[in-house]
């Protein structure tokens, strides 16, 4: 096991991490900060995982908790009112808004990487103000150096083709394997698969160490013969983490104006690895890829898709928030300073991999969103630099804007260095052309 690995996966570390989520979840503040000194102190090897895990499942929320937050899907759909009708998808331009929407992603993906992991807004700024860069307005420029006032990602030299003159295609990244997955399963097991068949895609595609946080824990638990809808809830404290929400897009390109049904499919497949608020960022990012076909205003396609969350959520809530302060008149910068307050505390600097949960990072796609709307470079690069899961936000809101857009509207300055071309470790898919998966995709709209 490597230092990350152990630092993720190791049983004293699971522990601690799900006393986090715990935390998240409203349970008693004082129990939990008693566990965590009791297991702290306790050399890895002499933890009774069992009787741990045992405990933390039985330990109720603290009083006062409001928040409802179901995980099955009749529970989820009892809390939603019936969905809104929307405008009539225009059959000409359809297929543009979809391959702008897997062209975007491909940008999104490529702006974010190179800063993927550095952490905070204020780490990333100090980055770009040395590389004369901010704000972002075209691809990220690489340092020859490093100042001492900036943290680096242990990562951070491995995404040299995805910084500025050197770009040739999109490199190899999660953001776009989850699409080419969602592309393959739809297209083997049609619109009605199940949780088992991603699961069964999982085991015959991905290896072990391809997958991380949740999707790592799960993986285990499935070799291990659990069964796919139980796997995510078995000892993974990565449950509410942001694994769901960047692999759901395709279940959106095929559902224009259909975010109901979007958000649907995402559940199937989310349900495999996450719970509560990482199932809902899931069906959050289908619901407003579907809508993004037919609404004209951001702000139109993210109420639409926050009609498909649970309105009493923790999720719910941190986006409904971004809206009003957007609609307050305020800047994009002031907006993030009060995501940062707001909903930045799930970030544990000290804690690594924090900057990976699924509503903070939520937060910044509907940031980056609102503000795109004039300006689809705007709206990745506010995403990107609002720091957290760069690759990831970027990603998201790429894909949102580009269905908004269109392909053809989106400048040759972001899309050509690209090549029409991606890298995937995917069977069968290891080089192949943006616009070919598009029309890929395409052909799967019934």
């Amino acid at each position: 096991m490597t230092e990350l690995e152990h630092r993720l996966y190791g049983v004293k570390n699971l522990l601690l991490a799900e006393l986090n989520l715990l935390a998240e979840q409203g349970r008693p503040a004082e129990t939990l900060e008693a566990l965590r000194r009791e297991i702290s102190e306790q050399p890895a090897s002499e933890i009774d995982a069992d009787a741990y895990w045992q405990r933390l499942a039985q330990l109720p929320p603290a009083a006062g908790w409001a928040y409802v937050e179901p995980d099955e899907y009749d529970a989820i759909l009892a809390t939603l009112t019936a969905p809104a009708a929307l405008p009539a998808v225009d059959s000409n331009s359809r297929f543009d808004k979809l391959h702008g929407g897997v062209l975007g992603r491909c940008v999104g993906m490529m702006l974010g990487k190179p800063l993927e992991g550095m952490g905070t807004a204020a780490n990333i700024r100090r980055y770009l103000e040395h590389a004369a860069a901010y704000p972002l307005q075209g691809y990220v420029p690489k340092l020859a150096y490093r100042p001492d006032d900036v943290f680096f990602s242990p990562i951070f030299d491995h995404w040299d083709r995805a910084t500025r003159g050197n770009i040739t295609q999109v490199i190899q990244d999660d953001d776009i394997e989850y699409v080419i997955a969602a592309y393959d399963i739809l297209k083997n097991y049609g619109p009605e698969f199940t949780t088992a068949d991603v699961a069964q895609f999982w085991l015959s595609h991905f290896a072990y160490g391809q997958v991380h946080t949740a999707e790592h824990i799960v993986y285990r638990n499935l070799v291990n013969g659990m069964p796919a809808t139980e796997v995510a809830g078995y000892r993974n404290p990565f449950r509410e983490w942001i694994g769901a929400q960047i692999r759901t897009d395709v279940y959106g390109y095929i559902n224009p104006g259909q975010p109901r049904r979007a958000a649907a499919m995402a559940y199937r497949d989310a349900l495999l690895t996450h719970r509560r608020n990482g199932l809902y960022g899931g069906m959050w990012a289908a619901a407003l890829v579907a809508a993004a076909y037919v609404l004209e205003s951001p702000a139109a396609v993210i109420r639409a898709a926050l009609a498909e969350i649970p309105p009493g959520s923790r999720f719910h809530e941190a986006i409904s928030d971004v809206l009003s302060w957007y609609e307050s008149g305020e800047d994009w910068e002031t907006t993030l300073g009060r995501i940062q307050q707001t909903h930045g505390a799930y970030y544990r600097a000290d804690e690594g991999f924090n900057w990976v949960q699924t509503i903070p990072n939520a937060c910044l796609v509907a940031l980056g969103l609102l503000h795109g709307e004039a300006d689809f470079g705007h709206g990745i690069a506010v995403a990107v630099m609002g720091g957290w899961d760069t690759d990831c936000t970027g990603a998201t809101v790429g894909s949102v804007l580009g269905v908004m857009k269109g392909a053809k509207a989106l400048p040759a300055g972001w899309t050509a260095p690209l090549n029409d071309t991606l890298e995937s470790y995917i069977p069968g898919y290891n080089r192949m052309g943006i616009r070919e998966l598009a029309e890929g995709i395409d052909g799967l709209i019934r």
